[in-house]
């Protein structure tokens, strides 16, 4: 050590009491840890490890025991209680970690660990299932757009009734005459224009069984087919 610095001797808690901890040895940490941390016997008879900040600031007093014989109007039993999926079968070990936690049962049979805060909040209401089950439904439920292209749409093959053909991608222009298009990746194809309707129809349904047919059964959906007008 040089000159004029100043060492620094820390402190030895081995043997002091804090509420019902007695500090037993220090626990050895890496080199550069900026934490200490003190084995300590509480009155119970059972071992905790604590950090040393917690035991100066009072933070911890107890191997957990405490809290759990405080008076019953500090502290809410939810033994029984049922939170969405979830019934609350006993107080958690809670002695290394801050916070409540009970043990909990799902419907689907999960146990798990859950604090009181997200329980009594509503913010955890399963194992975990739930969620799964709706991101699964919201899925199904979503329009899958690939490529610019709704799956759903080009599925959906039925003949609509709102333009002036009743057939989609076919429409009378003002000459009289009908003419095709198809919508396709972001870009519509101009399929021509025809005196007879029936030729603009099958125009169209060649297109999409040049275009739609394959795209569809390359991404696994099957095509709901065309009903009469």
């Amino acid at each position: 050590m040089s000159a004029g610095e100043v060492e620094y001797v820390r402190e030895d808690l081995t043997g002091r009491r804090y509420g019902r901890l007695t500090v037993c040895r220090e626990i050895k940490q890496a080199e550069k840890s900026r934490r200490h941390y003190w084995l300590c016997r509480c009155d119970c008879g059972k071992e905790k490890t604590v950090e040393e900040s917690h035991l100066k600031t009072g933070h911890t007093k107890s191997c957990g025991c405490y809290r759990k014989e405080l008076p019953s109007s500090r502290r809410i039993d939810l033994t029984g209680r049922q939170f969405g999926r979830l019934k609350v079968l006993e107080e958690a070990d809670n002695s290394n970690r801050t916070g409540e936690y009970w043990k909990c049962v799902c419907s689907c049979g999960r146990l798990i660990e859950a604090s009181k805060e997200s329980l009594c909040a509503g913010k955890t209401k399963s194992c975990g299932c739930l969620q799964a089950e709706t991101r699964k439904k919201n899925m199904k439920k979503a329009i899958h757009f690939v490529g610019g292209t709704c799956l759903e749409r080009i599925a959906n093959q039925k003949n609509t009734a709102n333009n002036t053909s009743g057939y989609r991608g076919v429409y009378q222009r003002e000459n009289s005459r009908w003419r095709a298009a198809i919508g396709f990746q972001g870009k519509v194809y101009n399929l021509g224009t025809f005196v007879n309707l029936e030729d603009a129809v099958a125009a169209r349904k060649k297109a999409e069984e040049e275009l739609y047919e394959p795209f569809l059964r390359e991404h696994g959906v099957k095509a709901v087919q065309k009903g009469g007008i």
